[in-house]
């Protein structure tokens, strides 16, 4: 036997409308399909409305059809609008014309659709002024009573209380408020701070509590309170609890299931019984008389309540996934920029994020298993629960090893309960652990012109330092937004560099340690602003692989070395060049096509080009590295190792990379009068060149020792300021002329 709530519609004869009613009410229903209409039609006239409202039905089968209605009828109460009509956006755009066009406010809006997918809920109730959106198949005569019926009360009161423009404007902004708040916590607290504003209490509060509808001899549990209220969150409610007229009209709410208003005190009664059974009591007394227009203005303001509990529920099982950690059962860091984002500006300045990082997590990890870890993240999220819980800290996932807690900063959290983190000892699997934390706090009014995602970069650029620092506690400075407002600056500049051509090269000669003759160059990109000022290298290759600039940078800066290869001709020096190539580049099996055009482009020799790769890129994704090497090499271009010693190369590799050169890092020949670990590398890796046929270039040669003693040992090319600074082009060419003199050509 099939319920009446389970069935769609209900067929019903056309019966006629008395000729005189006054309470006769306007509803409009647009929709392409007729059968679907001719339902809804004969479902709207078998409804027994409150307060004996009749219904007056205006029909339109389009969005033209729906304009001459509504432009002959200003006074539409409520109106079902189906989604996709002549156009897939027909709907959405009749609601536009409603609200922004025609500046209609008053008029409740029902979207249908019977493609849910076209058109999402969520996006469309976030984007859309409007009040339900219903899949017509989800329908039923019940539901269509409880939309008209919830619709046709709230059109009432808007109306009844439009002359209040005033208090209309506060539940307005009220609404926004609430629906701006996406968790039970946040929604309950904006819902009293918001009621306490339309009733302007000054000496009254409010508590906000939550039951079950199948379980109603249970108390309700207190979320949130205010005012004279605040010490009973987490508790039942009883009658111990408040005054007995009070609770009187709290149980009598609960078991009417309806608002019960008294001149001093108003208990509002919310039910989600579609999505999980909860009901939720609102209680606020207030100093002031609560007038009639009070409660028309709470009324209106409850229907925005009331959706918004059922928006939270439903919203609670959409996005736990994309709001939770599902095997640590907590909040992730999605769910941890979402609450900082919905955060206005005097809550931000009140409001202290804390990360607490676990150290040696990954080794931890390898050694102990993924299951011990979670226990460790579960029991430090345990510990902050307890020592922070006279201030309601907030707890999420902040990074695998870290979690992220966002905390009232009122009182300032003392050093020494932060201090108290850092070494914690707990028992998992009958074993005592150690778990070692560094805690960094930022105060939130430090930052308040970043986002939240401003904000993690800030704090986990800080974390990397103190890595560096070994620091147990950091507390976040102005510095840091500085550092970062300045990375952002500089990336945007770069952009702008890059597209307008304006990075240049300058060229550091190689020369022959014996002879001092150049037998080559290596380029090197730079950067110079519009002051002057020059960027260095590392900033700004480093922010242009974080943008993802890297392969444009690389193939403006080949474009340059290929123009300096003809100057260069063009003035005898037939010599080549060296150039880097980022990894991603060395990836991609389109560089090298790129790269053999540009070179055909200009028309310059592949034996003029030589290109090199460090010894981390050698070995990174080995056999893809090495194919695209030796598509280069086979073209005419050489190949050297960069950086040679400083990586973990393996030497199998290495040997069968087609290079003809390694370079000795610069770090292993600075100093070289007064290291003696730095000559025993050194002669090593002279050794290793003369078994696998490399020659070697030294780096970063600054001074006569240097260059005797590798002279000595049989390095024969070296590059560093000994010799000459990188150069820009005019300036390199008086070098050469210069050095032809001395040292011939």
């Amino acid at each position: 036997m099939t319920s009446a709530e389970n069935v769609l519609f209900e067929f019903v004869e056309n019966n006629s409308l008395p000729e005189e009613n006054k309470n006769l009410v306007k509803i409009l229903t647009v929709e392409d399909d007729i059968n679907y209409q001719n339902a809804l039609i004969n479902s709207f006239k078998a409804l027994t409305l409150d307060d004996g409202i009749q219904l007056d039905i205006l029909t339109a089968q389009s969005v033209t059809e729906a304009a001459l209605v509504l432009a002959r009828n200003s006074d539409i109460a409520l109106v079902f609008i189906d989604v996709v009509m002549e156009d897939d956006d027909s709907g959405l755009r009749l609601v536009d014309t409603i609200r922004n066009v025609i500046g209609n406010r008053e008029m409740r809006i029902v979207l249908l659709t019977g493609q849910p997918s076209f058109a999402p809920e969520r996006k469309v109730m976030e984007s859309l002024d409007i009040d339900e959106y219903w899949n017509k198949s989800d329908i039923t005569i019940e539901k269509l009573h409880s939309i008209v019926n919830s619709n046709l009360r709230t059109y009432n009161y808007i109306v009844q209380i439009s002359a209040a423009k005033h208090g209309l404007q506060l539940v307005l902004d009220a609404a926004r408020s609430i629906n701006s708040k996406h968790d039970i916590e946040s929604f309950s607290s904006a819902v009293l701070d918001e009621i306490t504003n339309i009733l302007n209490i000054s000496e009254g509060g409010g508590v906000l509590c939550s039951g079950n509808t199948q379980h109603s001899e249970v108390a309700p549990k207190v979320i949130t309170t205010s005012g004279c209220f605040r010490g009973l969150e987490g508790q039942f409610l009883t009658a111990k609890s408040l005054d007995d007229e009070i609770y009187q009209a709290v149980k009598k709410s609960i078991h009417t299931k309806t608002h019960v208003f008294s001149p001093h005190h108003t208990v509002f009664y919310f039910e989600t019984p579609d999505f999980d059974n909860n009901h939720y009591i609102t209680i606020v007394k207030s100093d002031n008389p609560i007038s009639q227009q009070n409660i028309y203005l709470l009324q209106v303001f409850s229907e925005n309540v009331s959706t918004g509990f059922s928006n939270i529920a439903l919203l609670n099982r959409l996005t736990e996934l994309a709001y939770t950690d599902v095997a640590l059962n907590m909040p992730n860091r999605n769910w941890l920029q979402r609450e900082i984002e919905n955060m206005n500006a005097s809550e931000q300045q009140k409001t202290l994020l804390l990360v607490f990082e676990i150290l040696q997590f990954d080794e931890k990890s390898f050694s102990f298993g993924y299951e011990f870890c979670n226990k460790t993240l579960k029991r430090l999220q345990l510990n902050i629960q307890q020592q922070l819980a006279s201030y309601s800290p907030r707890i999420a996932l902040f990074k695998n090893d870290s979690l992220g807690v966002l905390i009232a900063n009122d009182p300032p959290l003392s050093d020494s309960v932060i201090d108290s983190f850092n070494r914690q000892a707990f028992v998992a699997d009958g074993v005592l652990q150690i778990m070692d934390v560094r805690v960094l706090a930022v105060d939130l009014n430090s930052v308040l012109q970043n986002n939240a995602s401003q904000i993690f970069n800030l704090a986990e650029s800080t974390l990397n330092e103190a890595n560096i620092n070994l620091a147990e506690f950091i507390r976040f400075t102005p510095a840091n937004t500085q550092a970062l407002t300045r990375r952002f600056d500089l990336m945007l500049k770069l952009r702008s560099a890059i597209r307008n051509n304006e990075l240049m090269i300058a060229l550091q000669p190689k020369v022959n340690l014996n002879s001092h003759k150049v037998v080559g160059f290596e380029a090197l990109a730079r950067w110079q602003l519009a002051d002057g000022t020059f960027i260095s290298p590392d900033e700004f290759i480093e922010l242009a692989e974080t943008a993802g600039l890297i392969s444009v940078l690389d193939k403006l800066i080949f474009d340059k070395i290929l123009e300096a290869t003809n100057v260069l001709n063009c003035h005898g020096y037939c010599l080549p060049i060296a150039f880097n190539a980022s990894t991603s580049d060395l990836l991609s099996d389109q560089y090298f096509v790129e790269m053999t055009e540009k070179i055909a482009k200009y028309g310059v020799s592949p034996q003029q080009l030589e290109l090199e790769v460090t010894e981390t890129q050698a070995i990174f994704n080995y056999e893809k590295v090495n194919k695209t090497l030796h598509k280069f090499a086979k073209l005419g271009i050489k190949i050297s190792i960069d950086d040679f010693g400083t990586g973990y190369s393996s030497l199998q590799h290495i040997a069968q990379i087609p290079a003809h050169a390694i370079k000795i890092d610069r770090c292993f020949v600075s100093n070289l009068q007064n290291n003696e670990s730095n000559e025993h590398i050194i002669n090593m890796i002279m050794m290793l060149a003369d078994t696998f046929g490399f020659e070697v270039i030294a780096e970063g040669v600054e001074n006569k020792y240097e260059q005797e003693w590798l002279s000595n040992i049989g390095c024969r090319i070296a590059q560093g300021y000994l010799f000459a600074k990188p150069m820009f082009m005019d300036d390199l060419l008086v070098w050469l002329k210069n050095n032809e003199k001395l040292h011939g050509r």
